[in-house]
């Protein structure tokens, strides 16, 4: 028989709530799947690539994606009317505060 995980107890110090919940929600679907171990690593390659976007071997994001299916089309539909970031080139900031101009 497979030892229960404790996954409320997984979460870390440096995670946001956010983070922390899709990581969670990721965790819970697949519990039954995987030994903790892997599960603890396929959870962080995820939100890794969610939302950090760091980008691994292709066979090791073809997998992830497939199992992050549920999980990352739910986080995305909550992401839908939420404030989005705009990044710029630190130059080009530069020029338009020199400038007085904001896009």
């Amino acid at each position: 028989m497979k030892p229960l995980i404790d996954i409320d107890s997984l979460r870390t110090d440096h995670e946001s709530d956010e983070q922390w919940e899709v990581r969670k929600s990721f965790m819970l679907e697949h519990k039954d799947s995987f030994d903790e171990a892997e599960l603890i690593t396929l959870a962080q390659l995820f939100t890794n690539i969610e939302f950090l976007g760091c980008r691994y071997p292709p066979l090791t994001m073809k997998r992830v994606a497939k199992l992050a299916e549920k999980v990352s089309k739910k986080y995305k539909e909550s992401r839908k009317n939420k404030l989005k970031r705009t990044f710029v080139q630190a130059s080009d900031a530069a020029e338009q505060k020199a400038k007085r101009t904001f896009k």
